[in-house]
């Protein structure tokens, strides 16, 4: 039951407005309101409450929050174009001091994709103290966010590029298998508009391919994933092209929804992408995928995966990373097309690709 929680909206005016519980909406379940460490408190389970009419693109939102210490996670969802698309800034308790105990994750259609953005930009480590009220604060502006934890005086978080585009959207308190408590929001929003373009990335590292084409979302159950579909199965207009981050990166969530039937089953998506090559050679090609692969050249299956959380041991996480997993292809002269069946459970559905010369490396 969700029926109170103290909230103070820094207006334009710097008038602060009391709390009502009219004017959150709760999706998902285990939300309740008690008094905690001697404060009226939200406690989330699992889901998002959202702020109602609330209208955030860039500014500051400050929240009190106390941990419990079990493998839990809590945040603060922010820019929500709906239910199933914003921006995720999260705690992870159980991981105090580890290098990410803190993670941000874009939301598209749904999916969260942790194991897809880890490292500098994405994931940081903080001391994340139990049992006692610890101030957060998200200072956002443009495609950039810094988290401040337990009133460090830097942020121990710094997201140089939000990846969803920017927007004014509502803010939500947000929990995960067994969450946090919350009290004392506090959103200051700042009078901005939206940046003229996100800032340049990095450039690809030479041979990443960048182009691809999607092809529908299937089911594991109700299509193979270890036989590319016929080019008759799919005419021409089904294929979606994309282009990848400038890592390489295609998060498939941003253009497909997951769906999953059964338990047994996995969302699945084919992906290609056509190299043409002067004569023939051999190459090596680099990818990483989440949460499970089939590679083919030419029609040909070269390799199967499986990286799913805690597929390969109870520690194993997923974390998609170019360059930990290659093989050596054979390319004949003109087209070659290179197609990733990619499955997905949770935590991050995508892939990247990287076609190296092979010869260079024997100095040839």
């Amino acid at each position: 039951m969700l029926t109170y929680l103290p909230l103070v909206l820094a207006l334009a005016a710097a008038q602060p407005i009391q709390f009502d519980a009219s004017q959150w909406t709760l999706v998902g379940h285990g939300a309740t309101s008690m008094v905690y460490l001697d404060r009226p408190s939200l406690f989330i389970d699992n889901g998002v409450a959202w702020l109602r009419d609330s209208s955030f693109g860039d500014g500051t939102i400050e929240f009190d929050v106390a941990l419990h210490g079990h493998a839990s996670f809590a945040g603060v969802a922010f820019r929500g174009a709906s239910e199933d698309d914003y921006e995720l800034i999260y705690l992870r308790p159980h991981l105090s001091r580890r290098p990410d105990a803190l993670q941000y994750t874009p939301i598209n259609n749904g999916l969260e994709a942790w194991q897809l953005y880890s490292g500098p930009g994405y994931t940081a480590e903080a001391e994340l103290p139990l049992n006692r009220w610890l101030h957060v604060k998200l200072v956002v502006s443009g495609y950039a966010a810094r988290l401040f934890v337990d009133g460090a005086a830097n942020p121990q978080l710094t997201v140089t590029s939000l990846r969803r585009p920017w927007t004014r959207g509502r803010i939500g308190l947000w929990g995960s298998l067994g969450g946090a408590n919350f009290s004392n929001v506090i959103v200051s929003p700042a009078d901005t508009i939206a940046p003229a373009a996100r800032p340049a990335e990095p450039p690809a590292v030479p041979h990443t391919l960048t182009k691809w084409e999607l092809s529908p979302a299937f089911e594991t159950t109700q299509v193979k994933d270890d036989v590319v579909p016929d080019h008759g199965e799919l005419n021409a207009s089904a294929w979606t092209p994309v282009t990848a981050e400038s890592s390489g990166l295609v998060n498939i969530a941003e253009y497909r929804r997951r769906t999953r039937s059964s338990a047994s089953s996995l969302a699945l998506v084919f992906a290609r992408s056509t190299i043409t090559a002067s004569r023939a050679q051999q190459m090596k090609l680099v990818f990483a995928y989440s949460d499970q692969v089939h590679l083919f050249v030419n029609g040909r299956l070269l390799f199967a995966g499986n990286s799913t959380f805690q597929s390969r041991d109870p520690s194993f996480l997923g974390i998609a990373s170019l360059g930990a997993d290659a093989i050596y292809v054979d390319l004949r002269p003109g087209p070659n097309e290179i197609v990733l069946a990619v499955s997905e459970k949770f935590g991050g559905w995508g892939f990247a690709a990287r076609l190296e010369p092979f010869a260079a490396e024997h100095g040839r």
